[in-house]
């Protein structure tokens, strides 16, 4: 079976690859070169915790973590059919059926501590993801049958065909069986001291900011012209603004209110993806995520209706300053993926709401209009959506769909997490299924099946733990869809299965799509060039798991 169009080009059948591409000075980072400062969104305080696999561990929340520990590869989504960059592999093949891929290691690597890496460390975790589902939290490894390393070479074998989750299998990160195979349980373990291969090593840690230094074994040491990163902490968002706008951070990746007049206009050094709004591209879908093993929300009609009464236009001017355009296809497909849109799903939610239409959609699953509210068997629709209060944009979103529901007869209210851990609590709950109704990003991909996996995919659900699929939607249909695009081994094949999984959203809408999500970044050119652009778009632009690694590897200093 020919597996070439699978995932895109990226995932085809055998890959040879290059060296990663880096600064081309062969010599080291100077000690001198000022520390590149990056914040991606605002903690505090700091606990030193940098397990990987922890989605609440803050290397993970402040995507530092592949800066450590590196991933296989990283591919870039605003170039689908470019090739992976390679980090920790250099070659990859997939077996006829689709279910076992051969992994070539990069040769002199060595883990920071000095000992030698090997496809035995790449076997070995992915078989500690296999034996602690807990740790598939962030990264969405399908089920795995057997992994084994020998030499330079891993094999993995899965329990399906599982070509077009290539994207997210080779972008776990790989930790050292020397290290972790004495770990009791490797959901708690902080890992406050890590061992990587990445070009980066925890230096400083505190409650307010830590720095990395340069990992003195690192294999592409004399490429590198980073010599130091410095996270600091911030209590939310809304405190970022200043030092992203002043320079004092170099790399931000927050969003700003009126970013011409707060951030452009401040300084000749700040640039932006682009020169024109919208300033940022989008890399995902955000959405309204449902838990659907709740009443009333276990209810498709009931989620159908509360995605047509949805202003967006307004969330995305209010909410997002203009930055985050709103989806107008039920299907919550971006333009940037317009091909595999369906016709029939093409400009079908309103931008302003459909409040009617909404309405329609009740009355005919029982519900009566009592009052002000909608009503069935005595109990109106009532739910809360959660967002941390952390996360500025997002709850004011949570807020305006709060007023809109409400004018459209639907009891929601806003949840922020007043406890000061919000970003923490929020994902928990998301993990545990504790919440109604969250506004969260979606999945990159180099397809919509990525946004469908990530929505759909009840694999992603063990015990009470969920790694993706937060809202618990099990449909056998959705099921054998993205299975259906796993086996598929041609482009028609592939539409079709994006068709199917298209019309579920539609229809079903365990997820109703809101805006297109932005990948928010914004760069200081006072101390460092080689950014990404939309002229330039190597990397997406993000201060963002897994990409980060790459933009870093870009940089230089102005010195």
């Amino acid at each position: 079976m020919n597996l070439k169009f699978a995932g895109s080009v990226a995932a085809a059948a055998a890959l040879a690859l290059g060296a990663a591409a880096c600064g081309s000075s062969p010599s080291s980072p100077s000690s001198s070169t000022k520390p590149l400062t990056i914040v991606t969104t605002g903690i505090s305080p700091f606990t030193q915790n940098f397990n990987p696999f922890l989605p609440t561990s803050i290397g993970y929340e402040m995507h530092v973590t592949n800066l450590i520990n590196q991933p296989l590869m990283v591919f870039n989504t605003q170039k689908p059919a470019q090739p992976p960059v390679p980090e920790l592999a250099t070659n990859y093949s997939w077996s006829p059926d689709g279910k076992t891929i051969t992994i070539t290691t990069r040769s002199g690597v060595k883990w920071s501590d000095g000992k030698p890496f090997s496809a035995s460390d790449v076997a070995f975790t992915f078989n500690l993801i296999k034996n602690n589902s807990a740790l598939d939290a962030n990264w969405s490894i399908p089920p795995l049958q057997s992994a084994s390393g020998s030499g330079d070479t891993a094999t993995l074998t899965f329990t399906q065909p599982e070509v077009a989750d290539t994207f997210f299998i080779l972008q776990a990160p790989i930790v050292p069986q020397h290290v972790w195979q004495s770990v009791s349980n490797p959901a708690t373990y902080t890992d406050s001291n890590p061992v990587g291969t990445g070009p980066f090593v925890l230096d400083h840690f505190s409650s307010t900011d830590f720095t990395l230094k340069v990992n003195p074994d690192y294999y592409g040491k004399s490429t590198l012209k980073v010599s130091e990163i410095n996270i600091p902490s911030y209590s939310q968002n809304a405190n970022l603004q200043t030092p992203c706008s002043d320079g004092t951070i170099d790399w931000c990746g927050i969003p700003i209110q009126g970013v011409q007049q707060q951030y452009l206009s401040k300084s000749k050094d700040n640039v932006i993806w682009s020169t024109s709004a919208p300033y940022y591209t989008a890399n995902n879908v955000a959405g309204l995520w449902f838990n659907t093993t709740k009443a009333p929300l276990n209810d498709p009609a009931v989620r159908q209706a509360i995605s047509y009464a949805i202003n967006r236009q307004q969330l995305a001017t209010d909410g997002e300053s203009g930055e985050e355009p709103p989806i107008t296809n039920t299907a919550g497909i971006l333009p940037a993926y317009s091909s595999y849109l369906p016709s029939s799903l093409a400009n079908t939610l309103n931008p302003a709401g459909d409040t009617a239409k909404a309405g329609e959609i009740l009355t005919a699953d029982g519900y009566l209009k009592v009052g002000d509210f909608w009503e069935k068997n005595g109990q109106k629709i009532t739910f809360s959506i959660e967002v941390p209060t952390d996360y500025s944009d997002y709850y004011t979103d949570a807020q305006l769909l709060a007023r809109q529901l409400q004018a459209a007869g639907i009891d929601a209210s806003a949840k922020g997490d007043p406890g000061g851990n919000g970003p923490t609590t929020w994902t928990n709950d998301l993990n545990s299924g504790n919440f109604d109704a969250a506004i969260r990003w979606g999945a990159e991909g180099l397809t919509p099946y990525y946004t469908y996996d990530n929505w759909m995919d009840y694999s992603g659900v063990t015990g009470s733990t969920a790694g993706y699929d937060y809202g618990r939607f099990n449909d056998p249909a959705a099921q054998a869809a993205l299975q259906a695009y796993a086996k598929a081994s041609s482009p028609a094949a592939l539409s079709a299965a994006i068709n199917t999984l298209a019309n579920i959203e539609a229809t079903q809408v365990p997820v109703a799509p809101l805006m297109e999500g932005a990948a928010w970044a914004e760069f200081s050119t006072r101390n460092y060039t080689g950014w990404p652009s939309a002229s330039n778009a190597y990397m997406d632009p993000g201060p963002n798991i897994p990409e980060i690694l790459v933009v870093v590897q870009h940089l230089k200093p102005v010195s």
